[in-house]
């Protein structure tokens, strides 16, 4: 088999194994995260309104406003924007998300990651619980999946080209050529 040949199949070969254990390992990443999303994130913070929290909100993530049943809270984002404030449920069409003892409000969402602060004015009664879940998008995950499955695609096409290659080149025969010259035989050996 030509060597060309053994390499384009070798490296296909090791590209599909890198490919497929990097989608596995992307998929698991996902999974976990998705598994997280269906429980509204995991809790960032908790307090008592009217109140003022100031940390660190990622680009990446989404912030889940819950506030004690039965009660109201308004949420505003300091320094916010029309890219980064607080979206109400209701203009979400998401008032369907559910915690034990809360009632879902709306979500937070930031264009940069960095210290931001948010206000949470409570309602006539005063001293609700607020709530604040971080539903992290899975970057490293979809990335792990898309370089897999573009890896996957690249070892295949690798190993089609080294089985094409296999198939139609051919290591050229030796020919040997025989001289006789004055009773002595001279052997002369070429390549083609």
């Amino acid at each position: 088999m030509h060597v060309m040949t053994k390499v384009t199949l070798g490296i296909g070969g090791v590209l599909l194994l890198i490919s497929a254990a990097a989608i596995g390992i992307g998929g698991v990443s996902v999974d976990n995260a998705l598994s997280k999303a269906e429980t509204n994130g995991h809790e960032y913070w908790t307090g008592n309104t009217p109140t003022t929290f100031t940390g660190e909100l990622n680009l990446l993530s989404r912030y889940h406003v819950f506030v004690e049943e039965d009660r109201s809270v308004s949420v505003e984002l300091i320094d916010g924007n029309e890219y980064s404030r607080f979206y109400p449920c209701e203009e979400l069409n998401s008032c369907d998300l559910y915690e034990p003892g809360y009632t879902y409000v709306g979500e937070i969402s930031v264009e940069s990651s960095g210290t931001w602060e948010i206000k949470f004015s409570g309602d006539v009664v005063g001293d609700s619980d607020v709530m604040i879940h971080e539903e992290k998008f899975p970057l490293g995950g979809i990335m792990g999946l898309g370089g897999g499955c573009c890896g996957i695609c690249g070892a295949f096409l690798l190993l089609i080209i080294g089985g094409i290659m296999a198939l139609t080149l051919k290591d050229k025969p030796k020919v040997q050529t025989t001289i006789q010259i004055d009773n002595e035989m001279v052997v002369v050996k070429e390549n083609p």
